[in-house]
């Protein structure tokens, strides 16, 4: 079964379920009233919208707890892929079901079985849940197949972080040069006619076939450079190289004497 897109484990993402299916079922009760949900949260009073504000907070407390399991999860040990992650929305369901349960069993006190109510509020949660499910995890995918079909552009470079999540997809002309600072680089790079940077937590060693495909070039042991930014190469009386770039307001880059005749090829 094809792995799961790391987009579904995003934080914002993840906050769609969390707050849009409590949110959902709360709407849903209170505006529609459907007959199989009214029966079992009206209790023969008028305690419908008091009932269902206190199942959306039971929901929202379990997705809470389930989405930030899963995120904690997924970064450790547990490999998603769509089959598991069906599952794992089944068994929300099932549990937002039996806390539901419990809560109503307690109001009807112990009128019926627990296990009755729980099969009651399994079915009113699919029939109303169900919607908030689909669409959301059809929205999460589309999102996921408009990023991979980005990534397949091969002009645009990828960038992962040391969880191999795309952090940033840029022309690889518009980058100017790329420099390594403790546990961080920094790519510098042009956007419409403004420089700008963004810090990247990867090591040089793990870009370095990314440079490669594009055409930049190691000059010192911290930096890569984009050759076609490169305005002239520059030695000073102490013998230190520098490379000008053709951009206003960028800093000239040290060059290493090693690198300097294989950089020198491209001017």
């Amino acid at each position: 079964m094809n792995k799961l897109p790391a987009i579904f484990r995003k934080l914002s993402n993840q906050l769609l379920y969390i707050l849009g299916i409590p949110a959902f079922f709360l709407c849903f009760v209170l505006i529609y009233q459907p007959s199989h949900a009214t029966t079992l949260l009206q209790m023969e009073q008028d305690m419908l919208s008091f009932n269902t504000t206190i199942i959306m907070c039971i929901l929202l407390g379990v997705v809470l707890i389930s989405r930030v399991l899963m995120m904690v999860l997924s970064h450790h040990q547990l490999r998603l892929n769509w089959a598991r992650y069906v599952y794992w929305e089944i068994a929300e369901l099932v549990a937002m079901s039996m806390f539901m349960a419990l809560y109503l069993t307690l109001m009807y006190k112990g009128a019926f079985p627990y296990f009755h109510v729980v099969g009651q509020s399994l079915y009113a949660l699919l029939i109303i849940c169900i919607y908030p499910y689909v669409i959301f995890n059809l929205s999460v995918a589309y999102m996921a197949q408009k990023e991979e079909q980005a990534t397949y552009d091969d002009s645009l470079m990828r960038f992962v972080d040391n969880t191999q999540r795309v952090k940033l997809m840029i022309a690889s002309s518009a980058v100017l040069y790329i420099k390594a600072e403790e546990n961080y680089v920094h790519i510098r790079y042009m956007e419409g006619d403004r420089p700008k940077e963004y810090a990247l937590r990867a090591s040089m060693k793990s870009l370095e076939e990314l440079m490669h495909k594009h055409g930049l070039i190691r000059c010192q042991r911290s930096y890569y450079i984009n050759p076609q930014h490169i305005k002239v190469l520059r030695r000073d009386k102490e013998g230190m190289i520098t490379a000008e770039l053709n951009t206003p307001q960028a800093q000239s880059i040290p060059v290493s004497p090693r690198y300097y005749e294989e950089l020198a090829k491209w001017l």
